[in-house]
């Protein structure tokens, strides 16, 4: 059709037709084979470096064509022969290489025992020789293959590019560059090395049989029987490859590697040639016809399949892990279990040594067989066996450092250097972590033994140890016995704690911090020593080996040390904190002994130990006291004793210091609440009000000087009245002493009429009942002129209530009976002979004692007013030896009337004797008390309950004073049923009900 054009003229212009689209004409099969022939040539010119020749457009253009004209598997196919023509001859090359290399280093035989020599690698010595030098030659040219394959893929791949975006798809085929990985991977690493040969016919094609797996690499490129070769095991070049990177990696274990960095480099290229060629070979292709199936077993296996499933790529590396990762990690396995059993002892066994060996194919296990047999001395020539603990642990902390090192160096998967670090932590700490603790002399409970037993400082255990203290652990000096000073001066809590040692604790706590379950161990060896020698200290409290006060500090010096370990060594893991208290509670909760012994302890240091000390010391001596008094379960023991104590100290006036008295309380309070302290601080009001009271009574007894006669009692004083200081105590604040007040001198009776009745006039309602047993008194004693000297000597004695009844007895009579001073003062018969041995000791002899020896004889043992005693001081502070004392130098008479009157006596009265380990009467008393008072708090509240939980919520509640046995609370169970607080159930015995 066309058409004319006219312009406004008439005339004619340029004319127009509009033809038909021409046909479309399929490019014959003819053609697509000259086509591709000439794409073919142009990737052969690629691969044998001539491509600066070549059109990349017209090339280009001719694949594009290929695919447009529906010859697309045409093409692909010839790629994939031509590809495969081109590794043949690289893989035959690379074999063929092989085979000189060994027969230039001395080899002979068939291809299957050159396969095995260097299958079986790791037993050739050092490394450094000659033939080492031509084996690296096959990782060389393998490498360099690779490399230059890479190169040729990337320009291939930029020919066929319209391929792989349109043909390659629609087809579920590889794409070019994943075809030529996976094709180097089946034509060149899994080449059999008995085929040296490239195979190929005289067009030049590709025989059908080429690419052969190898039985341990079950992968095929189709389903030809012919290709599996009926089960024959046939060695490839990637176990050849495979096995000389092992062997590198285990010369540079040994520290015998030449070049090691230019080697180093080498073995990681070829690791990120294997996980690149697993990385092609991931997909579900249409090719793909494969499957991959690990071989070997045992831990290393292990380890690999978990490091692949803790993997978080997502990509499955079945070369890598086929080929390299698990005979690496089982070689890594087996170099570390004998290398760690050699160090710590004289022998390895055949049974250690092949543990782990099945793992990995043939080149792994052939090779770690004899890699093994030469690494039981250190690299210094030093035997394995004559390495200590410490040693020990110094080297396989440089081990794990030198894997990680190396695993970086070869750029290893995140996967493989976890199995691996956890494969070597496994060999050289779980498998030998008993052992370094419990190894005599150098391990973790020797060591620990050392820093538990250093001495006080200034004893001469101290310097004795301190000499000696390099015999543990490999090496060391008198100088590595540091001191660290308990609240921070230089006084007798002080404490020797040996740093040094604890610095070889934590390097075994931080190595052994890799493998979690391994520090059980640490922590057992920890509680183990703690209870040991907690026991020592209980049993010698138990045989008087030594006094409360003693046994206290022995365990203040114990906590001191073990907390340095637990904090220095152990890092303050909670764990080790946790164990720590329960090995204290362990032994000091055995009986109430530790809380008796750390009231008596707390008494000394409150009297003498902080006289004079500042704040800070008395702080932090306190806070050591609170520390173990945290680990008592019978807190309210520890009350009984602490609140007798603070009672004599308070009516007794030996307090070294109010604030540090009141500091103690606060920390009672904080750490039991303020019910626990409540009485404590009423016995600190008491005495305040106490002092007011006093002064009050002084200024009244002013006033009536003028206007009362004196009492006829107070001729005995000379006519002058006794000036009495009383303390008023409120009953249920102090301790309860149900003794009989004893006959008072008429003289100091007048004066506590006196007052009782000014008292009593003041605060109407009240009623005082009169503690003798806890009072003291001041008396003025004359003795008769010496020999050559006519002044009387005069003595002012500072005694207790006791003894002042005792003493005033003689100012009419020089000698009485014990039967006799017994009726006239009815004082107890414990603490009257108690008083009466303190007036007759060889210092302080104001009596005379008729028998010989310390004890009493008896009820007509004598005693005499000595007029010979002297003393250089005027005024005399006559001390009370302690119950203790009195009792053991009685005799067994005076043992069988002292029953009789036992009611006598404070602390017989209250059941409270220091050092004793059994639970004191009246502390057992309020125990009832309490808990049947829990018991029906928590039915009246609750209403219904069975047994079980009853139990568990009174201990609960009760805990913070005493822990009470399931059988205390089932008695008391019994009881308050038996008076109606309680019923059981008619259904279920085991549960109660609260009767309203």
């Amino acid at each position: 059709m066309s058409f004319n054009n006219r312009n406004n003229n008439g005339q004619k212009s340029a004319s127009y037709s509009i033809k038909p689209f021409r046909s479309y004409s399929q490019m014959d099969n003819t053609s697509a084979l000259a086509t591709f022939q000439s794409l073919a040539s142009a990737m052969d010119e690629i691969h044998n470096r001539n491509a600066s020749t070549l059109s990349f457009e017209e090339l280009y253009r001719n694949a594009y064509n290929l695919v447009l004209h529906k010859h697309g598997n045409l093409l692909y196919e010839g790629i994939t022969e031509r590809l495969t023509v081109h590794l043949r001859r690289c893989g035959g090359r690379l074999v063929r290489l092989q085979r000189d290399i060994h027969s230039g280093s001395g080899g002979g035989g068939d291809a299957s025992s050159k396969i095995n020599h260097h299958l079986a690698v790791h037993s050739g010595g050092s490394g450094g020789g000659s033939d080492s030098l031509l084996q690296y030659r096959l990782l060389e040219e393998l490498s360099k293959a690779w490399t230059e394959h890479r190169i040729t893929m990337v320009m291939v791949r930029d020919i066929f590019m319209y391929m792989d975006r349109t043909y390659v798809p629609q087809q579920r085929k590889r794409p070019v560059y994943d075809l030529g990985l996976w094709l180097f991977r089946r034509v060149v690493w899994e080449r059999s090395m008995g085929d040296g040969e490239d195979h190929v016919d005289e067009g030049g094609g590709l025989i059908h049989q080429a690419i052969m797996p190898s039985a341990g690499h079950n992968n095929s490129l189709d389903d030809d029987p012919m290709n599996n070769m009926a089960g024959e095991v046939t060695t490839t070049l990637g176990n050849v490859a495979s096995a000389l990177l092992l062997q590198v990696i285990h010369q540079d274990r040994l520290d015998r590697l030449d070049d090691a960095p230019q080697r180093m480099a080498l073995l990681r290229s070829l690791v990120q040639m294997l996980l690149e060629l697993a990385h092609a070979s991931n997909g579900a292709y249409a090719d793909a016809a494969s499957s991959f199936r690990r071989v070997g077993g045992g831990a290393a296996a292990a380890a690999s399949a978990a490091a692949s499933a803790a993997s978080n790529s997502g990509n499955n590396m079945p070369v890598y892990e086929r080929d390299f990762e698990e005979a690496f990690l089982g070689e890594s396995q087996d170099f570390y279990r004998v290398e760690s059993t050699s160090r710590l002892s004289h022998g390895i066994s055949s049974e250690t040594t092949n543990i782990g060996g099945s793992g990995g194919n043939n080149s792994s296990s052939t090779g770690r067989s004899g890699a093994n047999t030469n690494d039981n001395d250190d690299d210094d020539g030093k035997p394995a066996a004559k390495y200590s603990a410490m040693e020990y642990v110094h080297r396989a902390q440089s081990r794990l450092q030198e894997e990680r090192v190396r695993a970086s160096t070869l750029d290893l998967p995140a996967s493989t250097r976890a199995a691996l670090l956890r494969i070597v932590e496994t060999e050289l700490i779980e498998r030998h972590a008993r052992t370094l603790v419990e190894m005599e002399g150098s391990g973790f409970a020797s060591i620990l033994k050392v820093v538990a037993s250093s001495p006080a400082i200034g004893s001469v255990a101290a310097a004795s140890s301190a000499a000696a203290a390099g015999g543990v652990g490999g090496g060391g000096s008198s100088g590595r016995m540091m001191m660290m000073h308990a609240g921070g001066d230089s006084s007798e809590s002080s404490v020797v704690i040996d740093h040094e040692r604890i610095k070889d604790l934590a390097s075994m706590y931080e190595l052994f911090s890799r493998v979690p379950s391994s520090v059980n161990h640490l922590r057992d060896a920890l509680s183990e020593r703690i209870k040991i020698d907690g026991r020592a200290l209980v049993k010698d409290q138990e045989n008087n080996v030594a006094p409360p006060a003693a046994f206290v500090k022995g365990i203040l010096a114990m906590r001191e040390r073990f907390h340095a370990v637990v904090t220095d060594a152990m890092k303050g893991e909670k764990k080790a904190q946790k164990r720590m208290k329960e090995s204290f509670e362990d032994f000091l909760n055995a009986d109430a002994r530790a809380a008796n012994c750390l009231a008596v302890y707390v008494d000394e240091l409150l009297r003498v130990g902080l006289k004079g000390a500042d704040e800070r010391k008395v702080s932090a001596e306190l806070d050591r006291v609170v520390v173990i008094f945290r680990y008592l379960s019978d807190k309210d023991v520890f009350e009984a004793y602490y609140k007798n104590h603070l009672a004599k100290r308070l009516l007794g006036n030996k307090s070294g210091s109010e604030e540090a008295e009141r500091a103690m309380v606060s920390l009672l309070k904080a750490e039991c609440g303020y019910q626990y302290t409540s009485k404590l601080e009423g016995m600190f009001n008491d005495m305040r009000i106490s002092k007011e009271t006093a002064e009050k009574y002084r200024s009244h007894k002013k006033s009536l000087n003028n206007t009362v006669s004196n009492d006829a009692r107070d001729a005995e004083n000379g006519g002058k009245p006794v000036d009495v200081e009383v303390s008023v105590l409120t009953t249920g604040y102090w301790p309860s002493q149900n003794v009989a007040p004893c006959i008072l001198p008429p003289a100091v009776k007048a004066a506590m009429d006196r007052f009782q009745k000014y008292y009593l006039n003041t605060y109407t309602g009240r009623k005082l009942s009169w503690q003798t047993s806890t009072g003291s008194a001041e008396i003025r004693a004359t003795f008769p002129p010496q020999k050559g000297s006519s002044k009387t000597r005069r003595h002012d004695l500072s005694v207790t209530t006791y003894q002042m009844c005792i003493l005033v007895l003689f100012n009419t009579r020089d000698t009485l009976t014990l039967k006799q001073i017994r009726d006239e003062t009815n004082i107890p018969e414990d603490e009257l002979r108690r008083h009466l041995v303190s007036l007759c000791t060889p210092k302080h002899r104001i009596l005379r004692k008729g028998s010989k020896g310390k004890g009493i004889s008896g009820d007509d043992d004598t005693f005499t007013y000595n007029a010979d005693y002297t003393s250089k001081m005027t005024r005399v502070k006559v001390p009370m030896v302690s119950m203790r004392d009195a009792s053991s130098s009685s005799s067994g008479g005076a043992k069988g009337n002292g029953s009789a009157s036992a009611a006598g006596g404070a602390s017989k009265s209250a059941g409270l004797v220091d050092g004793s380990a059994s639970v004191p009467l009246s502390v057992e008393e309020d125990r009832r008390h309490l808990l049947e008072a829990a018991i029906v708090r928590i039915m009246k509240a609750r209403k219904v309950l069975n047994h079980n939980d009853l139990v568990a919520e009174v201990t609960r509640q009760l805990s913070g004073r005493f822990v009470p046995p399931p059988q205390f609370v089932k008695k008391r169970v019994e009881s308050l049923i038996e008076r109606e607080y309680l019923e059981r159930d008619e259904a279920d015995r085991r549960v109660y009900r609260y009767m309203a």
